[in-house]
């Protein structure tokens, strides 16, 4: 007989499967996607009992190296060219259907090749957290053990055991790795003498999407109180829920009043609390509140809206870039264009850079549609985003609205992409796959045969070129709604300025923005300035000395907290107290050079006593809650000046807003990047464009050491066609993006000079280059050494993307040792 088909029957008996014919039973094999596993996908032999249910797009458990992962099927195959009697069988199938729609998994695909990703990697960025995470393994001893004498076992076990027994418990990863150990095969002996015990936990099942409630038991109040009469914080929770008069959530609870989870436990063994579990709430944080204002288009408006609506109606790819001048009324154009897609029985995607910064834009989207909209944003709970994500995959949202992970949602009607300001950073990803959502969006437009819609004040370099090509479509919105017009824009030249007592020479408030400040805080008018630094000052400097405290992790300055007391490095996140002597030569005389957002709002109240202030920074929104505060006390009135980095230009509308000022224009030009000037030229704008939104005009007083840089002159004029000429220029003299492509292959390392081998070694596998191919470097980063990792890097532009892709492919080549690791990021909007 056949040993396959004897395999396959002994399998059909262990099933219990009642009638199995043996000879219809046809090898299959199946390709599998597992996260951070090799750089293509593996192939499993799939048992005859679960051929039915193997399909693409599905998840499955298999065996990989010696422990069960979760993996996606790529493809199923009735042949192979392997040897199949080393192929492994997969153990389990997790789904009934697909977990993503095919469109997404096309997507993926392109992911994984164009920006050098592994597929399994790619696939479990694009779905919800954890659904394909690996099984947690920890070890501790067992009785036995503890009890063995460690002096008669070799040394290796006797050091793993050891270990353990000091810790009690540890990750299996972590003891292999303390112990020394370069293999498993020390821990399985242990284990199989019954000496320690491993435990295996699964961790790729979908989140919770329930959340705890509690309600108050029937009964006598008084009761109640007299069985806590010595429990004071027990009787606050009872006279809460009392007060309350309905069940509430276990969180609200806790928050409300500050208890913890012990006191409702300890109620509810009293018989005082009954405890249960209820379905989340679906409805995201962003609230319905408010109205949905519905202007007339304006000429400008509806020009846009049709160009939208006349590719929907034939159902044809169309990229159009929507540039409109801050305040112009973007929103409402692709508010429009949303309706007329869900009339047609399609659906939306709106992508926001950061959805935590836009709540205007979330809760314009909400107002108009409702309970249609689902909202994906890092903020929720990956139960939160469990749930949202089911909605959207059974077809109970219409638009989806969040940053740039939610173009994978699982849409299966898709009809409209938006991204709003496109320009934005945000939507490149740091991390494994380094994708962009914006040019993702054109891609996955272009398969689906619809209209993208890119809007945006300032236009990327790469959208812009896009239209200079004929491969975009470019509609201008040059006026505001209302009537309102630019603000005006004054340039202060700090040269010119008298320094600041204590401030080495420099400016925080030169007397034109004071003067400006005061006429406006008169006028009753609120203000918004902007500093790019957060804390109170970016360098702690010896004067005795001359030394410069830096991070003992990174090759960077700790920046001085002065409200926390501490210094803390902003890359890697490390603390320290600020120190009483210099770490160097002992000297006291220790002096905190440039300026922050807290030493801003510092001299903001020495020279406006009686005003009420805020900042708004990473710092003073790590609460959940604290963007909402500062933004809500700000739109109320409660707070006449907010002080913040680029948080404040992100697309907010404050009426009541007739100031902005930025303190210094110069930190981004400093940059060795070379986007800087068009960052630069980006963040001028927008923040301009917070001034004047109301009935009142604006103005924006720019403090700066280059005011002739053309970045800063474009920007005092609204130019954006101006600075976009100029700004391609450059790009074009030099071969930069979006010109030519460009990509950087980054080496990391604990060892400076492993690091420094291998640049080098790669420089070598592409030289000589394919043509048309430039190679800038080895040299190291900017940034030399960042979390303990040094770094160098090569830089690859070239006018067309396959002999750069030619040479990505030679550097793969070269097999990186276990302490090197290579990044390499396609289309980079940084060098850094």
């Amino acid at each position: 007989m056949d040993p396959r088909r004897r395999e396959a029957g002994f399998l059909h008996r262990l099933s219990g499967a009642q009638s199995y014919p043996r000879y219809h039973v046809v090898a299959m094999f199946a390709s599998v996607a597992i996260p951070r596993s090799a750089p293509e996908s593996l192939l499993y032999r799939v048992p005859p009992e679960l051929g039915a249910a193997v399909k693409p797009g599905i998840r499955v458990r298999v065996p990989l190296r010696r422990k069960q992962v979760t993996g996606v099927v790529i493809e199923v195959t009735e042949t192979t060219e392997l040897d199949r009697a080393v192929i492994r069988s997969m153990t389990e199938v997790l789904d009934t259907d697909p977990l993503l729609p095919a469109h997404i998994f096309d997507l993926a695909d392109f992911i994984s090749s164009y920006y050098r990703c592994p597929l399994g990697t790619t696939l479990a960025a694009m779905l919800p957290a954890g659904l394909l995470r690996s099984d947690a393994e920890h070890v501790e001893p067992t009785p036995l053990g503890a009890a063995t004498d460690r002096q008669i076992l070799p040394d290796l076990q006797a050091t793993i055991l050891g270990l353990l027994l000091e810790k009690g418990r540890m990750a299996v990863a972590g003891l292999l790795a303390r112990s020394g150990a370069a293999s498993r095969s020390a821990l399985e002996s242990l284990e199989n003498a019954g000496l320690v015990h491993v435990r295996r936990t699964r961790r790729d099942r979908p989140p919770k999407s329930e959340v705890g409630a509690v309600s108050l038991a029937s009964g006598d109040l008084e009761v109640h109180f007299e069985a806590c009469s010595r429990a004071p914080r027990q009787r606050e929770v009872i006279q809460w829920l009392a007060d309350n008069g309905s069940p509430a959530l276990e969180s609200t609870l806790c928050g409300e009043i500050g208890c913890t989870q012990a006191i409702i436990r300890t109620l509810e063994k009293k018989g005082i609390v009954h405890r249960f579990r209820q379905a989340a709430e679906r409805r995201p944080r962003w609230s319905l509140g408010g109205k949905d204002h519905r202007h007339d288009l304006t000429d400008e408006q509806r020009i846009a809206v049709d160009a939208v609506k006349n590719a929907l109606d034939d159902g044809k790819y169309a990229p159009i870039l929507l540039e409109g001048i801050t305040g112009s009324g973007k929103t409402e154009v692709y508010l429009r264009c949303l309706e007329h897609a869900l009339a047609l029985g399609r659906q939306g995607l709106v992508l926001v850079p950061e959805i935590g910064l836009t709540p205007a834009t979330v809760g314009a989207v909400e107002r108009r549609f409702g309970t249609a909209v689902a909202v994906l944003h890092s903020a929720q709970s990956d139960g939160e985003r469990w749930k949202e994500w089911l909605a959207i995959r059974s077809g109970r949202a219409d638009i989806v609205v969040g940053p740039r992970s939610s173009l994978f949602a699982p849409i299966d009607r898709p009809g409209l992409i938006v991204v709003d300001e496109e320009h934005d950073g945000a939507y490149k990803q740091q991390d494994s796959p380094r994708y962009n959502a914006r040019d993702l969006a054109l891609v996955l437009g272009k398969n689906l045969g619809i209209p993208v819609l890119l809007c945006s004040a300032t236009p990327s370099t790469e959208a812009a070129h896009l239209e200079n090509r004929g491969l975009a479509r470019r509609i201008r919105l040059t006026s505001r709604t209302g009537g309102a017009s630019l603000p005006e824009v004054e340039l202060v030249d700090l040269r010119q300025e008298k320094p600041e007592p204590g401030e080495h020479g420099r400016t925080i408030f030169s007397n034109r923005l004071r003067a400006a400040m005061t006429e406006t805080l008169e006028a009753g008018h609120q203000v918004i300035l902007l500093m790019q630094r957060r804390g109170w000052a970016p360098v702690l400097l010896c004067r005795d000395c001359g030394h410069t405290l830096e991070c003992p992790s990174c090759s960077v300055a700790m920046v001085v907290h002065r409200r926390r007391g501490d210094l803390e490095c902003h890359y890697c996140s490390h603390r320290r107290p600020y120190p009483k002597e210099c770490t160097s030569c002992g000297g006291v005389l220790l002096d905190p050079i440039g300026a922050g957002t807290e030493k801003v709002a510092y001299h903001l109240k020495r020279y406006f006593p009686d005003i009420s202030t805020a900042i708004l920074d990473r710092d003073t929104v790590r609460r959940r809650s604290g963007l909402e505060d500062t933004l809500g006390a700000f739109a109320s009135g409660r707070v006449k000046v907010l002080v913040g980095t680029q948080m404040v230009a992100k697309g907010h509308h404050f009426p009541n807003v007739t100031l902005t000022g930025v303190i210094s224009a110069d930190s981004l030009l400093s940059l060795p990047d070379f986007r800087a000037g068009e960052r630069t030229f980006q963040l001028l704008t927008q923040l301009a464009g917070r001034a004047g939104r109301g009935s009142d005009p604006g103005r924006v007083v720019v403090q700066t050491y280059h005011p002739e840089h053309p970045a800063v002159l474009h920007a005092a004029n609204h130019d954006v066609s101006a600075f976009i000429a100029e700004e391609l220029r450059f790009r074009r003299a030099f071969g930069y993006p979006p010109v030519n492509r460009a990509a950087l292959v980054r080496f990391e390392s604990p060892s400076a000079e492993d690091a420094r081998q291998a640049a080098e070694r790669a420089w070598r596998r592409v030289n000589p280059a394919p043509e048309g191919v430039r190679v800038r470097g080895p040299a190291p980063s900017p940034i030399e050494r960042l979390r303990d990792r040094w770094r160098w890097q090569i830089l690859l532009t070239c006018p067309d993307r396959p002999p750069l892709r030619q040479a990505l492919h030679q550097i793969e080549q070269d097999v990186m040792t276990s302490n090197v690791n290579r990044v390499i990021d396609v289309d980079p909007l940084s060098t850094l």
